[in-house]
């Protein structure tokens, strides 16, 4: 029975994976979240409310643009980023099987692309604080999501996170990174970047 059901899963997953962009330009009114909404939303789809972050105003666009929603980045215990699908044009789905299969012993496709600590410096907790180090791991598994693209992306997000914690080969560390408009940017910054999101309808 959950082997069906991971296959549903997959196959809805494949309908979803798109740009977040292309979803976000169609939003009149996007919500404006903050520490207390994305943790009711955390609670409600069951999700580990452990390391949780948000992204800085000055680096939403940067990150919003191409981001799938949701979708993840793995990095080494050196902090290199490992490439896990096939090709470029390659869909996310791909973590679900990749994710299972991490181990220390593997060798990874590592390509020339911002490490972890720069990923990172692009994030604050759900306060607007900076992030404390992360507990050393194997692997650091980052999940990107959304509050107001509703209940699809979370069952993936929860899946991915109960498949990194099952993977007995390694301690996988997972950090979802929230990319909703956040409470703590302040109104002028909230106008800059929503009327900046407008622009390109």
């Amino acid at each position: 029975m959950k082997k069906i059901l991971l296959i549903f899963s997959f196959a809805i997953f494949l309908l979803s994976c798109q740009p977040i962009m292309k979803k976000f330009y169609g939003i009149k009114n996007p919500e404006i979240e903050n520490e207390k909404t994305i943790l009711i939303k955390v609670k409600k789809y069951k999700l580990d409310s452990q390391n949780i972050v948000i992204v800085k105003s000055k680096e939403f666009p940067y990150v919003l643009n191409g981001q799938s929603i949701p979708d993840g980045a793995i990095y080494d215990s050196e902090g290199k980023y490992i490439e896990y699908r096939q090709t470029d044009t390659s869909c996310n789905a791909g973590l679900f099987q990749f994710i299972p299969e991490l181990k220390t012993s593997n060798i990874y496709n590592k390509p020339n692309k911002p490490n972890l600590s720069e990923e990172l410096a692009k994030f604050t907790n759900t306060k607007g604080d900076s992030i404390e180090p992360l507990e050393k791991a194997d692997f650091y598994l980052l999940i990107y999501w959304t509050v107001w693209t509703g209940r699809l992306n979370k069952d993936h997000v929860k899946i991915w996170e109960d498949l990194a914690k099952a993977n007995k080969n390694c301690k996988i560390n997972v950090i979802k990174v929230n990319l909703d408009l956040q409470e703590t940017w302040g109104k002028e910054e909230l106008s800059k970047i929503t009327n900046a999101l407008k622009k390109k309808k």
